[in-house]
């Protein structure tokens, strides 16, 4: 996830751009898999950047009572993050390592985290006014439990489909499909509309607004697996 922050000030005449990128954006902790992995961060910028990484827990992720839980006890999270501060030259790049210190036999359910990567801007000056651009970064991290399951459950109510994850771990429902009556999407001049997906974690529900009442296909992973699963109507079974 990016996050954009706007910083007026007075700048040099030319606006600056303090360039980060990662490697990738989500990290997967399997059951029973690896226990940690790294990310690389790039410069892209033409200024040395002094780099912040702040790691949060996220409890109750997808509710109503979702927090976002910054901790100092990696210990007592069961993620360390490190370096939590970094030094990059321009061009260059460096890596954040990412363990994940639980047994997934000690979980119920997915643990997820936060972890914000974020350039520091120091003071600046100039007789000019401009705007400053800083790029920062979220990494979203997934430690499943221990024999991790999907249970889908879902009921369509007119053109809308309540999705209820049963299981014990989350289901990324990626951008789904769905068709008119006699219709698929390898019809030449078909009117299949596509339909957003959403991550629905442990006890998770979504509703998806639908353009028709017919069946509805979407392709979803769990950590690292992929396959396609289809919703259908009651009478449709």
């Amino acid at each position: 996830m990016r996050i954009f922050v706007l910083i007026l000030g007075c700048l040099f005449s030319l606006n600056s751009f303090a360039g980060i990128s990662l490697s990738q954006a989500i990290v997967h902790f399997e059951d029973d898999g690896k226990t940690s992995e790294d990310i690389e961060v790039f410069n892209q910028g033409n200024e040395t950047l002094y780099i912040k990484v702040e790691a949060s827990q996220i409890l109750f992720p997808g509710t109503d009572k979702q927090q976002r839980e910054i901790y100092r006890d990696p210990r007592s999270a069961g993620l360390l993050v490190t370096p939590q501060r970094m030094v990059i030259a321009s061009g260059a790049r460096k890596r954040i390592r990412f363990v994940r210190l639980h047994s997934s036999s000690e979980q119920q359910t997915d643990k997820v985290y936060r972890v914000l990567v974020k350039p520091e801007v120091g003071d600046v000056s100039s007789t000019q006014t401009a705007v400053k651009v800083i790029v920062a970064y979220e990494v979203l991290v997934l430690a499943q439990p221990k024999d991790p399951k999907f249970n889908l459950v879902h009921q369509f109510n007119g053109n809308q489909l309540v999705v209820t994850n049963k299981g014990n771990t989350n289901v990324l429902l990626q951008t789904g499909n769905q068709c008119p009556k006699g219709q698929s999407v390898d019809d030449e001049n078909n009117q299949c509309q596509e339909i957003n997906g959403k991550r629905l974690y442990a006890g998770n529900s979504w509703a998806f607004e639908l353009p028709y009442e017919t069946p509805v296909s979407f392709r979803y992973s769990i950590g690292m697996e992929n396959d396609v699963i289809t919703f259908e109507p009651e009478q449709q079974k």
